[in-house]
């Protein structure tokens, strides 16, 4: 038999304050949404969490058994913050290490076991439980969050009857065989053999410094006869440091394999085993749920230039693929698919983290285990020859990650493009010159490099300064020049290409779409036009707001209710132009302002309750209601009753829509009140004397009611189905004689009209 504890209670606000910062803090989470709890405190990279619970609770939670802890400067503590989960009040697991703040079971609302958690164990009852469980989805085919599991078993009730229990249940797809799984994921590392598949689970019995001084035996340390085998896993808690529990594991985690992109489930569940006293707690790192999504950073040598170019012999770059914590198995992989111009292996190569060339046939490497981040190099090789009619080449690399393929944030390939050039460490801009009639100035960009030595137009035909990168010139028919400028690193050339394109004025169409809507309304406007190089010039106009752009398609959003008019100006060179404009080409909508009220202010279960559109805007047309209740209507001024087991407070969603389709929407909650009563008098005097003449109960919010009366010889006296309707005292018309008479009574609450309820009594009829 244990030892008596003395239970002490603190409150969880203030932890901080109590005690030094050198030991843990611990706040209570009662009363918080367990969806928010999930977000802001354990989902991590990579997953989405939702539809939580706690001790099978959805909405907020009701206990004090969950909350957040702090480690502040207590830094032998491995995880800074996150979640904690009791088999008692959160607030003993806060530091320090104190004799008279064993256990507390005392505060933390209805006593939840788990059925689960209950079936690991046998001849022994699991108590105090507390449950978290959700669903989630990776964006990966594993996934992997931080814990510490902790107790005041320890040390001493080590290997002993009191071996508090807990796991990480998953329940899910298999990866391999796609059928129904369910497994415990709180196991020991290393623990998985074809012996045991599925490993040594951790807990106070399997990991320990051995038997403990109050009964423990070899025999029920798991593995059975092992004394303290998993011991690298224990640490020792004295009383000085910043955490209740005498005992605790090193950081652990709980890991597996999945399906990416379908839905799982999770159930954290821990409990005390035999008894009530020494609480037991695990810690989950905050935000260390999570699944290992790649993400691609180009690392380049050298910044002088574009971060899309390769420059032979002189600049090369790392694609850094990175995850966001090393990954716990070795399948994380990334698959290279190349296209463009220039030929792997031929032009240049990629050399994964190995040292092993990618080739369009060995194409995949993959993450170790325990590994976070790798680099790939690619460089331009040597022997790619380059030459002025082709000085860049193209790479388009496809790359596939084991990502989810139907979300446009989380696709399944990253595609990066990059080009290559034949060692320009100059580079001078492309560029088209469309006039009018004839070119009087000729030019381009140097945009990286440091000043050339050189520059040359090629052809030299009616440029007056055929070496400077600025020229006037004489230009009256198109055609194409080149600009060929040296570095001063001599690492070759760089070539522009100039098209000088004398051109007449353009010809265009205009389309948009759509042509009304609400607001902020998203349009899409398109050109088609000629020629095909020309400027567009844009403008979106109303009163209250002006939008410019100046590209062939237009997808924007329109912020404000009005008329807008549409200007296209189309330049295909200075001095030639085209314009058009569309008059009150759109109309956006304003949207309705959503409000109702309601009589009478306090409801009571089942009577009318009358709904009012308080709602302001024009032109509004439909009307939805919910009354919180799984019930609709869809009039603008309905009447609700509402049949409830209990006092509630009712979510009323309202949404109202105009002609337009503009739709807003408003919630108000509605407190309805259950005011059941039933009481039945003792005794009734029908003597005529104008007091206490009827036996009545007294009922309220009462249906499907009879009330039937029997003489002690078990003749039936009396019968109604009327609560408004009582006895007299009379049988047959004829007085009935004083006595004792038997009553039965059968009703249902108006909030479960098909529960029959029977009450029976006694009464006295006194003359």
């Amino acid at each position: 038999m244990k030892k008596v504890l003395f239970t002490l209670i603190i409150s969880t606000l203030g932890i901080g304050a109590a005690f030094s910062q050198q030991n843990l803090s611990v706040t209570s989470l009662i009363g918080t949404n367990v969806d928010t709890v999930l977000q802001r405190h354990l989902a991590g990279e990579g997953v989405e969490l939702s539809n939580g619970k706690f001790n099978n609770t959805t909405g907020n939670i009701r206990t004090t058994q969950i909350g957040t802890f702090n480690r502040n400067g207590f830094t032998a503590f491995p995880f800074q913050r996150g979640l904690v989960m009791t088999t008692g009040n959160v607030s003993v697991a806060a530091g320090p290490n104190n004799s008279s703040s064993k256990s507390d079971s005392t505060g933390i609302g209805t006593v939840w076991t788990d059925p689960q958690l209950q079936q690991l164990i046998t001849g022994h009852e699991v108590t105090d439980c507390s449950t978290l469980e959700f669903d989630f989805v990776a964006m990966a085919d594993t996934f992997a969050f931080n814990y510490i599991f902790a107790s005041e078993e320890y040390p001493e009730y080590a290997c002993t009857s009191y071996n508090d229990i807990f796991a990480f249940f998953l329940d899910g797809p298999d990866p391999v065989t796609y059928s129904p799984s369910h497994k415990n994921v709180a196991i020991i590392p290393g623990t998985i053999t074809a012996s045991s598949p599925n490993g040594i689970a951790v807990s106070i019995n399997s990991i320990n410094p051995g038997p403990g001084s109050a009964g423990g035996s070899s025999s029920n340390c798991i593995p059975t006869g092992s004394s303290g085998q998993f011991s690298s896993y224990y640490v020792s808690n004295s009383s000085t440091n910043g955490v209740q529990y005498d005992g605790y594991t090193t950081a652990m985690t709980a890991a597996a394999t999945i399906l990416a992109c379908q839905s799982y489930h999770m159930r954290l569940s821990i409990g005390n085993v035999s008894d009530y006293a020494y609480d037991s707690g695990v810690f989950l790192e905050e935000g260390s749920f999570y699944s290992p999504a790649v993400t691609i950073i180009p690392t380049w040598e050298n910044e002088m230039i574009g971060n899309d170019t390769l420059l032979q012999n002189c600049r090369e770059v790392d694609l850094k693929f990175k995850l966001p914590r090393p990954t716990y198995t070795s399948n994380i992989s990334v698959i290279f698919n190349a296209r463009g111009t220039a030929i792997l292996g031929q032009d240049y190569k990629l050399i994964c983290p190995s040292g092993d060339e990618i080739t369009t046939t060995n194409n995949t490497f993959y993450f170790p285990s325990e590994v976070a981040e790798q680099d790939v190099h690619m460089k331009i090789l040597p022997t790619a020859t380059f030459t002025p009619e082709e000085p860049v080449k193209s790479v388009i690399l496809y790359l596939a990650t084991q990502r989810c393929a139907d979300d446009a944030s989380t696709r399944l390939y990253d595609t990066l493009t990059f080009y290559l050039r034949g060692n320009d460490s100059v580079k001078v801009l492309d560029k088209s010159i469309t006039v009018c009639d004839r070119l009087e100035e000729i030019s381009t960009e140097q945009i990286s490099g440091t000043e050339p030595r050189v520059y040359e137009w090629i052809p030299a035909t009616g440029i007056d300064n055929p070496s400077q990168i600025q020229s006037s010139c004489d230009i009256t028919e198109s055609r194409t020049y080149r600009l060929v400028a040296s570095d001063q690193w001599h690492c070759m050339i760089d070539t522009a290409t100039v098209n000088v394109n004398i051109v007449p004025k353009p010809d265009f169409t205009v389309t948009y779409t759509p042509d009304h809507g609400c607001v902020p309304l998203p349009v899409a406007l398109q050109a088609q036009y000629s020629p095909d190089f020309a400027n567009l010039y844009w403008t979106i106009s109303s009163d209250e707001y002006t939008y410019t752009d100046s590209t062939t398609s237009i997808h924007t959003s329109l912020p404000e209710p009005g008329s807008y008019d549409i200007t296209l100006l189309v330049e295909s060179a200075p001095g030639c132009n085209e314009s058009i404009t569309y008059s009150n080409a759109i109309h956006v909508a304003d949207y309705p302002h959503a409000s109702f009220t309601y009589s009478p202010e306090e409801p009571e279960n089942g009577a009318e309750v009358l709904f009012f559109n308080e709602s302001s805007g024009e032109n509004i047309t439909n009307f939805t209601w919910s009354f919180g209740d799984g019930h609709s209507a869809y009039v603008e001024n309905p009447t609700h009753s509402y049949h409830l087991t209990e006092s509630d407070l009712m979510t009323v969603h309202f949404t109202v829509t105009n002609s337009d389709g503009c739709s807003d929407d408003t919630i108000q909650i509605v407190p309805v009140e259950d005011n059941f009563a039933l009481f039945v008098p003792n005794a009734f005097t029908p003597n005529v004397d104008g007091l206490n003449e009827l036996f009545k109960p007294v009922i309220r919010d009462v249906t499907n009611y009879d009330l039937a009366i029997y003489s002690r010889m078990g003749e039936l006296v009396f019968f109604t189905d009327n609560p408004e309707q009582g006895w007299d005292g009379t049988v047959k018309g004829a007085p009935a004689p004083e006595g004792i008479y038997s009553w039965i009574i059968h009703y249902a609450k108006i909030g479960t009209p098909n529960v029959i309820k029977v009450k029976t009594g006694s009464v006295t009829l006194i003359r």
